[in-house]
């Protein structure tokens, strides 16, 4: 089946919004092809929506109405008569069990590029219908219910109405009898030519039919109508008279246009705030003389949102309603309150305004809380609640927006002995540590300086205060925070720290912070506990470093980097069981940088989540190149950094890949680090089990360098480890390497997992894990890192005498 996807930014949100819809929406494209259809869609029809989309639209039309509709809708696109666009009308839509169901259904024409769109929106209609047909039979009956009804004859001649008619129009009963309706009734004189079409078409159906008219009432005024066409025959099935009802939609009108302007405006660029003016204004139309006010929960404290104009103070009888807004678990999130004057509108009416008022506003809300929380995630560390990397960035572009001449010192912060934590008290002692140290560097700098934690645990501090003597103090008084010893699950640990201090004239960004770093890391090596300026040796190297970081951006954008793929094969059987695939750089200037030295420099300056979404859209079309030229590849393995596990789009950019090249779960397999593992917060673990559900393979990497507890490993949805090469390297010199390697892969098998080992290069080392049955292996020993168009031709004359050599 085709694939199609439909994808959204951050500030365009309709698809979302759609999705949510109490009504069903379907969206088709040119090809009559289903391109969106969202829940309740699937409970309207009975079908998923894997069961629809990519297919043709005719699977959703009605038995009956299938000879007409793909002439109809060609006839439309074609530039035919446009009775497609804006319709809205009673269908008897077929369910997936073969039930009926009565639906309203409303289609709209969407031009995109010069490609002709429809969008449905259809509700269960059910219960009008049957209330229609109710009325119907009793409007026969009674001649003062309160909603216009005439009979026509077959000429369309009035021979009988309703005093509600009256009313309405203000025809008696002598003026209107044995008068066609079309003469009878006014159109104002500049209503378009489709609304005089669509009145004289209704007026001569032979069946039941239904349209909203734009017609004037008795006072002259414009009024909206809905206009219901009920034929009556006779025993001899010959058409007698036709029924004819009308209502004021006039209302309902004004209330859809107050919906569909706020969706608008929350699915397009509008602010919260611009929307909210727009709820007020549509409501002091649809309500005139009211005042209007709109206020929110923010921080647990009702805030002003928006406001309608003013009611004139000297105003009477001024009545005011305060209505709570609530979201779906009742709490309240804000207020919505009408001052009227008393006896302008009826009670009915202010309710029905109320209520749809109030929905609007909750989904506004409801949306800025969403639009907050993301801008949480994206720019503020999930662990201390301080700004991320990717936020102290902005703030240091908005000093140099904001202060022409003005350079801010930067400060990077690191603990020296954090190992001697996790040796001691393991892994999960790194956040205790991060936190203490996020609350004491708070607690010293308070507004005074700009915090941020960027990775691990090093922090970043941005002071704006140039003078030499204030810099020296702040490095100095940072020192003294963890003068005292740290008290992590009954063990007092001496902590230490590096600081490293940037105050270089530029206004370069990322070169503040990387001289910084590198201040930081010249002071780690010397020993640590203390603090150093960034100086003029360092300059030469961290020049380098941020050329090839601008190197490396545009290697990324230009599509220049490369992958290569090292073959993993049966330690028994010789057949293959995959590839891993390995991001290679080759630069003009620097030549081939090494994959660790610019995977590094790519964590540091932004870049890894781009690498790594490249890689695996790569590796994806690989698969289906190689698919297509008849290669059985089981699977191939990416590398993901701990930093990309940390986006909340992961698990979207990972089907993405799947599904644009038709690519099964299985195939993929993605590698992350042991210590990397270690890392996983509550949030990336719940990433890595969708991941998993996708049917998508969890390697770990480097296994046995990171102390990673059993525990941990057990508990998590990995499917595979990987012994790194270092100890594959001593296995045939070291007992003590080798009594590792047999423990790590007999802890592999006794969980069910792959054991893959890495950097076998002899026939003794291949012999030694076949030994300890270790079922996979990789390295020189079978093949280098081969570039794709290299695999048809290995597999075809290696791979064979693999095998036979085994």
């Amino acid at each position: 089946m085709r694939s199609f996807s439909l994808r959204y930014t951050g500030d365009n949100i309709l698809f979302p919004a759609l999705e949510q819809s109490m009504m069903a929406v379907v969206l088709i494209n040119e090809k009559d092809e289903v391109l969106f259809f969202n829940r309740s869609a699937e409970k309207l029809w009975g079908y998923q929506r894997q069961e629809v989309l990519g297919k043709d639209v005719s699977g959703l039309v009605p038995s009956y109405l299938k000879g007409i509709h793909s002439g109809f809708i060609s006839h439309n696109r074609q530039g035919g008569e446009a009775r497609v666009e804006g319709m809205s009308r009673e269908l008897l839509l077929e369910r997936k069990d073969g039930s009926t169901v009565w639906t309203r259904f409303s289609l709209s024409k969407v031009d995109v590029g010069g490609r002709l769109h429809y969008l449905a929106l259809v509700r269960d209609a059910s219960i009008d219908m049957e209330r229609q047909e109710q009325q119907r039979l009793l409007i026969l009956a009674v001649d003062h219910v309160d909603r216009p009804v005439i009979v026509l004859d077959t000429g369309r001649r009035i021979v009988q109405m309703n005093r509600a008619f009256t009313d309405m129009f203000g025809y008696s009963m002598k003026e209107a009898v044995s008068q066609t309706l079309d003469s009878l009734l006014r159109l104002d004189e500049n209503s378009s030519v489709d609304n005089r079409e669509r009145f004289h078409r209704l007026i001569w159906q032979d069946s039941h039919d239904y349209d909203e008219i734009q017609l004037l009432g008795n006072n002259g005024r414009q009024i909206w109508i809905k206009a219901s066409t009920s034929p009556v025959y006779g025993a001899d099935k010959q058409l007698q008279n036709i029924v004819m009802t009308f209502s004021d939609i006039t209302e309902d009108l004004r209330l859809r246009e107050l919906e569909k302007d706020t969706l608008a405006a929350m699915s397009g660029h509008q602010s919260f705030q611009e929307t909210g003016e727009i709820i007020c204004h549509h409501i002091e139309n649809i309500l005139p003389g009211t005042e209007v006010s709109l206020q929110y929960l923010r921080n647990g404290v009702m805030t002003p949102w928006a406001a309608s104009s003013a009611l004139d103070p000297a105003t009477e009888n001024v009545s005011e309603r305060p209505m709570s807004i609530r979201r779906r678990d009742g709490m309240t999130t804000g207020m919505l309150t009408f001052r009227t004057h008393e006896g302008k509108e009826t009670l009915d009416f202010v309710d029905r305004v109320a209520d749809i008022s109030i929905h609007l506003c909750a989904l506004a809300i409801e949306q800025e809380y969403n639009r907050l929380q993301i801008e949480q995630l994206v720019q503020f560390d999930s662990l201390t609640g301080l700004p991320n990397r990717n936020y102290l960035n902005q703030h240091i572009d908005a000093i140099f927006d904001d202060r022409e001449e003005h350079r801010p010192a930067v400060f990077a912060v690191s603990v020296d002995n954090i190992r001697d934590v996790i040796d001691a008290t393991g892994y999960s002692a790194t956040e205790q540590v991060v936190i203490f140290l996020a609350n004491r560097l708070l607690a010293l700098i308070g507004t005074e300086a700009f915090l941020s934690r960027i990775e691990g645990t090093q922090f970043v501090i941005v002071y704006t205060d140039m003078e030499i003597s204030n810099i020296t103090w702040l490095a100095e008084k940072l020192k003294t925070i963890v003068a005292e010893p740290v008290l992590i699950n009954e063990h007092a640990f001496h902590l230490t720290l590096s600081i490293g201090i940037s105050h270089e004239q530029t206004r370069d960004r990322d070169y503040l912070i990387s001289t910084a770093l590198s201040a930081m890391d010249s002071r780690s090596d010397a020993g640590g506990n203390g603090w150093r300026f960034f100086n003029v040796e360092m300059n030469k190297v961290i020049r380098e470093r941020v050329l090839m970081g601008a190197s490396l951006k545009h290697a990324i954008a230009d599509g220049t980097l490369r992958l290569v793929y090292q073959p993993q094969i049966f330690a028994v059987t010789g057949e293959l069981y995959g590839f891993e695939a390995l991001a290679r750089w080759r630069d003009p200037t620097f030549g081939d940088v090494p994959p660790d030295r610019f995977i590094a420099l790519a964590e540091e300056n932004g870049e890894i989540e781009n690498i790594g979404n490249w890689v695996l859209r790569e590796a994806c079309r690989q698969i289906a190149q190689w698919r297509d030229q008849q290669l059985t590849v089981p699977t191939i393995s990416v590398n993901l950094s701990a930093l990309q596990l940390r986006n909340r789009h992961l698990v979207e950019v990972i089907r993405e890949a799947l599904e644009a090249w038709s690519i099964p779960g299985d195939m993929l397999t993605i590698e992350i680090t042991e210590s990397g593992m270690m890392e996983l917060d509550k949030e990336m673990l719940l990433q890595i089990h969708e991941i998993r559900k996708m049917g998508v393979g969890l390697s770990i990497d480097d296994f046995g360098t990171g102390f990673s507890g059993l525990s941990r490993l057990a508990s998590m949805p990995v499917s595979e480890i990987k012994i790194d090469k270092s100890f594959i390297a001593k296995c045939l010199t070291e007992n003590r390497q080798k009594a590792l390697l047999e423990a790590m892969t007999g802890i592999g098998n006794s969980l069910d997992l792959t054991v893959v080992a890495e950097g076998v290069e002899n026939h003794e080392q291949l012999a030694f894990m076949r030994s300890i049955h270790c079922p996979v292996i990789q390295g020189y020993y079978f093949s280098r890192p081969l570039p794709a168009d290299s695999i048809p031709q290995w597999m075809q004359e290696s791979l064979p005498e693999i095998k036979n050599k085994l």
